[in-house]
């Protein structure tokens, strides 16, 4: 399993990120991967969306 995921985030992504308490940077620790997804999960709208989506699409998730 990987550790990182090298995920592409827009600086609107980052900002929303660290309102929501993840100080995140790329590549992507797999723990804050899973944190973000299930902290997240039932903000399934908007850029919560777009970012769990490019999170769990991710090839090495």
């Amino acid at each position: 399993m990987h550790e990182v995921l090298d995920v592409k985030l827009t600086n609107q992504e980052m900002l929303f990120l660290r309102n929501k308490g993840f100080y995140v940077s790329s590549p992507l620790s797999m723990d804050m991967a899973y944190s973000i997804v299930d902290k997240l999960g039932d903000e399934d709208y908007g850029i919560a969306a777009d970012i769990i989506t490019k999170i769990t699409t991710h090839p090495n998730w």
